[in-house]
């Protein structure tokens, strides 16, 4: 068997958790960026082929162990055929066909106390105000989530309306296991300015303190979620926080990236205890990691969009960083010398570290201000 198998619409973040360890993968996505490349052996799959593209090219690769990333968690038959062939590191297929419906989400956790936006399937009967939003089922980035306003919003596949919750945008990062949930930590989100998409993830910084009764409800969110559902290994939920209570907005129950925030950060890589979760490890009793994280260091991650139609100039291709989560570069996701990025795609990736937050901040502006001026005013 070859050492591990990623799929998804970006495999690089993965594949360095994986690098991390020693170990060294083989990648499948749409994009195959040249740094990407430059790590590990990778397929790019056009964006016209979709997941079902992913899943004839895992067809035809050795059996390995594999995990996916984004997309794939919307396409549970495919998770389910790729796993016939590939041995899975992840949420299986019937765990995504419930964690992912959003009403029976909502119910369960209800159920158990939990505060939770209202959820339907229909706008009948709802305001058109903006204080509901419409969102796609198969969602992914915040892309395609709009207020619901005076008319319907006609999308390329089905959608539901959520109930708006104003506040700051979090994500929590969870590893699964069949005796609950450890709460890895909480990245702040950063979303929409891309090209008119209100919602769209920009990037995230952390990992954020979490204080007084904060730390208590998202282990008690977790832990219903992992044991309602069946999640095993890293999953995420987005969530809006507003007078001190955590609304989910969203689970995600795959790799994230706010995992690739919490390795640089701590220096802990995770992919050792999601691979234990999903073997059926017990593993050491969860303890209070989120809230005394190892390292006092904070990381920030910041995707660059194009705002007009960019042709990618040359850049000389980083080093690929030892292993070991000490050192990493602050531009990846790099594509290849003279590609063609349309508005509101996006460009690359930016990651900045600093001792705190404020400092960590002014290192990522600083950051996105040369790159900014190096690629033209195509991009934000």
């Amino acid at each position: 068997m070859n050492d591990l198998l990623i799929l998804g619409v970006s495999a690089r973040a993965a594949a360095s958790s994986a690098i991390r360890c020693g170990i060294r993968p083989r990648c499948v996505d749409h994009f195959a960026d040249v740094d990407l490349a430059a790590a590990c052996p990778v397929e790019r799959v056009e964006w016209g082929r979709g997941a079902e593209g992913l899943a004839v090219a895992a067809d035809s690769l050795p059996p390995s162990c594999w995990f996916y990333t984004g997309g794939l968690e919307n396409h549970p038959e495919l998770v389910e055929r790729i796993s016939r062939r590939h041995t899975l590191w992840g949420i299986g297929p019937e765990a995504l066909r419930t964690a992912r419906d959003p009403v029976l989400v909502r119910a369960t956790l209800a159920a158990s106390g939990l505060d939770v936006p209202e959820v339907r399937r229909e706008p009948a009967g709802l305001p058109r105000d903006g204080s509901w939003l419409v969102k796609p089922v198969a969602s992914g980035g915040g892309i395609g989530v709009v207020p619901l306003l005076g008319r319907d919003v006609e999308g390329d596949g089905p959608v539901y309306y959520q109930r708006r919750i104003e506040g700051p945008s979090f994500s929590a990062l969870y590893i699964g296991r069949r005796d609950g949930a450890r709460l890895v930590g909480v990245v702040r989100q950063w979303v929409g300015g891309v090209a008119g998409r209100l919602f769209a993830y920009r990037g995230g910084i952390g990992p954020v303190r979490i204080v007084g009764g904060l730390g208590h409800r998202l282990r008690a969110l977790g832990a219903r979620l992992a044991a309602g559902f069946g999640l095993v290994g890293w999953f995420g939920v987005d969530f809006i926080l507003r007078d001190g209570i955590p609304w989910p907005v969203e689970v995600n129950p795959r790799y994230t990236a706010s995992v690739e925030i919490h390795e640089l950060a701590t220096g802990r890589p995770l992919l050792p205890e999601h691979r234990a979760a999903c073997e059926g490890m017990m593993g050491p009793p969860f303890g209070a990691d989120a809230d005394r994280p190892p390292r006092a260091r904070v990381v920030a991650r910041w995707i660059v969009y194009a705002s007009t139609k960019l042709v990618m100039p040359e850049i000389e291709l980083p080093s690929v960083p030892p292993e070991g989560t000490e050192a990493f570069e602050t531009a990846a996701d790099l594509p290849a010398p003279g590609s063609v990025i349309g508005p509101g795609e996006p460009v690359l990736t930016l990651l900045a570290a600093d001792r705190d937050a404020r400092s960590c901040r002014a290192r990522l502006r600083r950051l996105r201000g040369s790159w900014t001026a190096r690629l033209g005013v195509g991009a934000g």
